[in-house]
């Protein structure tokens, strides 16, 4: 069902409000009643904010949301019942964000129906769009259960003048887009399949006008050279710029005075990264600005450098630190740059990185044993360089205490002006690895820069000006604010995806005592475990479990139950306890009517786990799998620790927990490898990837912990943790189900994860 707030799309000023609006239709769907009220009051606010703002009143910069409401009455700038609307929904907006009270659902669908009155309203009286106002339908659930990617069509159309009725519409195209839902199409512009969704599109407006229309063109709306999707008025843009006027007959934003050759040709024009029509032809190339917190890390760290000898970048998984390292590397003009890391797989996105951010053509030159230069080379070049090693080949070195002989002296006796030690929480702590630190940290000369995305066992060896923290809360709430701060400029966090979290009770399925582990948590190494022929000891419990995600239940909402589920989480990693459980289970994944059929299972651990080292033969085996268009392919990806640190798949939308992992640095690490941004003309934009856990607690546990990287793990524990698990949870969800999906509610998460912190901080 499409969401009954299409409308706030079609207005520049309103767009902003839709996901918001959205998002309360999903949390009524998910029974989510308290956390729902509280994203109608932020569209409300956000309402009456720029209804003030429009009728030029200026309210003070601290003044609260009943100041503009009381500002809005005095100055009758709403009628009475849309007034009372708005003071209802404030009220139970602030109850729901402050109390444990439960809402009931007819309670929740009548906030949801005000709120639609005050949009609809708002849209006649300060748009050019007038809504119907009785087109409200209850929020079906499901519908859009699991969606993780975007796909946009632009089409050109006009009015069918036929009869002579529609004058006004005569030599006037309207350019708009349509949202495509689904992977089997013809993708050819102005195919069948496009004309199609475009079709549906138009007539959900123009019927309601009663003016009969007529589809000239329909194709995709994606940019080949860097890989991004663009809206109907990326081509207004263009079309203005060209000179073509906007009509001022006709409502709406999107007519212009024009014909469809000129309307594709502004499409051509945005597609080829042009401002308008004839401009002249370029080769675009694709220019890397550092986003604003990747910005600020740089200058952190530049400041932080004239005091201190060291620096740690406590940034989450797709932050961009290698980018961001390597602005520093130029800024600085380090000639001489040691990378080290316990993940050497990650070798291949330095180097590709180091091309992106023009270090060639800076004058720096990249060496590494696979990429690049080798260091002999580099170090009689007499030119900066940046150069890869894997901690595990210089520990091994006699300097540092290892067996492999001086291979690596001349290095050593190199004199570094900066270390980078990427993955820092892998590996670093050893005897042995701080040998290598010592041999190439020069005291009073090098630089170090720590980067992790979970430093939980290095956070305390830094001061709060030695550190440069960004968290996903962070990154969200860029994404969101950033089209109302920067209305006139792209936005850059765009393709980073949102992340959801499901948990699933495994203990109300599956209550035997033997999978009860002494701390009273489900025990998945007991549930898979495994005897000597290879073979899962509870056969039958295994198979029922698999059953069980993927059988269709209205009760339930497991992530592969539904084949539209399956076709939206085409490429997933299954976490599990050990190498023997993932070997049975590929076995019998294979064997599944349901998995075997539709899914490649893919078991990078089948001759061991390697201490969780990855290999570049894994990734390839990973990518190989999902193939040039993960549009066209379905995979499970099964792994113990390999892949979980420092590697990117780009395909993964979804992250799945069997295991009894309770390290929050292990499982934060893994459950973000699904959140990398990725975009192809098939697959779509990811816009949002999945957590899937079946141990809820440790679920929590963990989510818990990660706020405390931000407000100083082991150092203090203050209210700070606890206003960041309440912000966590507005921009990662947590959705529990248990038994016959009961939904616990929003405030028995904040609740118990309050609680959690408290704990927590007495063991980390």
């Amino acid at each position: 069902m499409e969401s009954n707030f299409t409308f706030l799309e079609k207005d520049q000023d309103t767009q902003t409000w839709f996901d918001t609006a959205k998002d309360a239709e999903d949390l009524y769907t998910l029974g989510k009643f308290s956390n729902e009220f509280e994203s109608i009051r932020k569209v409300i606010e956000n309402v009456a904010r720029t209804i003030l703002d429009l009728n030029f009143v200026s309210m003070d910069e601290h003044s609260t949301f009943n100041d503009c409401l009381r500002e809005m009455k005095h100055r009758k700038l709403a009628d009475p019942d849309i007034l009372n609307a708005f003071y209802d929904l404030k009220g139970i907006g602030n109850s729901a964000a402050h109390t444990l009270h439960k809402y009931t659902k007819s309670e929740a669908l009548a906030g949801l129906k005000k709120m639609n009155y005050i949009l609809v309203w708002y849209m006649n009286h300060y748009t050019d769009e007038h809504p119907n106002t009785n087109s409200f339908k209850e929020p079906e659930r499901n519908n859009e259960l699991y969606q993780t990617a975007i796909r946009k069509l632009i089409y050109v159309q006009t009015a069918d003048n036929k009869n002579g009725m529609w004058p006004a519409y005569n030599g006037l195209e309207k350019i708009g887009d349509a949202s495509i839902d689904g992977y089997e199409m013809d993708n050819r512009p102005n195919s069948e399949d496009l004309r199609s969704v475009a079709e549906r599109r138009i007539n959900e407006y123009m019927k309601t006008a009663g003016v009969p229309h007529k589809l000239q063109w329909a194709e995709l709306a994606y940019r080949k050279f860097d890989h991004s999707w663009f809206r109907d008025y990326d081509v207004h843009d263009v079309l203005e710029r060209s000179g073509i006027e906007k009509t001022e007959v006709t409502e709406g934003n999107e007519w212009y005075k024009t014909d469809v050759d000129t309307a594709k040709k502004a499409i051509q024009a945005v597609k080829e990264g042009k401002r308008s029509i004839d401009a002249p032809d370029h080769k675009a190339k694709i220019e890397i600005v550092l986003r604003p917190e990747q910005s600020d890390a740089v200058k952190k760290t530049k400041k932080a450098f004239k005091s201190n000898d060291k620096m740690l970048w406590n940034a989450k998984m797709r932050f961009g630190k290698t980018l961001s390292a390597l602005q520093l590397i130029k800024d600085e003009k380090y000639r001489h740059v040691l990378i080290m890391t316990h993940r050497p797989v990650v070798d291949e996105g330095w180097f590709d990185d180091f091309k992106k951010i023009g270090m060639p053509e800076a004058g720096y030159i990249y060496g590494s044993k696979k990429e690049g230069e080798d260091f002999s080379y580099l170090s009689k070049s007499g030119k900066p360089f940046v150069y890869f090693a894997s901690l595990q080949d210089l520990r091994g070195s006699e300097a540092a205490g290892g067996k492999a002989g001086d291979k690596n002296r001349k290095l050593f006796n190199t004199d570094w002006d900066l270390v980078i030690v990427d993955e820092a929480h892998e590996g670093t702590q050893t005897e042995l690895a701080k040998r290598v630190t010592d041999l190439v940290v020069k005291k009073g000369h090098t630089k170090l820069l720590e980067l992790s995305g979970t430093p939980f066992n290095i956070l305390d060896q830094y001061d709060d000006d030695q550190v440069y923290t960004w968290d996903y809360v962070m990154e969200q709430k860029a994404k969101y604010t950033w089209d109302k701060e920067h209305p006139d400029k792209k936005n850059p966090y765009e393709g980073l995806p949102k992340v959801n979290m499901y948990t699933f009770e495994m203990r109300n399925r599956f209550s035997d005592l033997r999978f009860t582990s002494e701390n009273k948590s489900f025990n998945f190494k007991e549930f898979f475990k495994v005897n000597d022929n290879g073979e899962f000891v509870y056969k039958d419990k295994v198979k029922q479990f698999l059953d069980n995600i993927t059988s269709p239940d209205s009760h339930t909402n497991y992530p592969y139950s539904t084949q539209k589920f399956r076709d939206r989480l085409r490429h997933t990693l299954w976490i599990m306890p050990g190498v023997k459980e993932a070997n049975a289970l590929e076995k019998m994944l294979k064997q599944h009517p349901v998995f075997g059929m539709e899914y490649n299972i893919v078991n990078v651990v089948r001759n061991g786990d390697n201490e969780g080292v990855a290999s570049e033969s894994d990734v390839d085996t990973v990518n190989d799998a999902i193939g040039k268009d993960p549009a066209a392919t379905k995979t499970i990806t099964l792994t113990v620790r390999k892949l979980t640190t420092g590697v990117t798949i780009k395909p993964w939308t979804g992250v799945l927990f069997l295991s009894n992992t309770n390290s929050a640095m292990q499982y934060l690490q893994a459950a973000f490898r699904a959140q990398t941004p990725y975009s192809s003309p098939t697959f779509g934009m990811k816009t949002n990837c999945y957590i899937f856990d079946f141990a809820p607690d440790r679920a929590l546990t963990v989510m818990a912990a990660s706020t405390q990287l931000n407000t100083g793990v082991g150092k203090r524990t203050t209210g700070a943790q606890k206003d960041k698990m309440t912000e966590l949870m507005n921009f990662l969800p947590i959705i529990g189900e248990t038994g016959q999906v009961k939904l616990l509610s929003y405030n028995w998460f904040k609740f118990h994860c309050q609680f959690l912190i408290s704990s927590i901080c007495n063991f980390i």
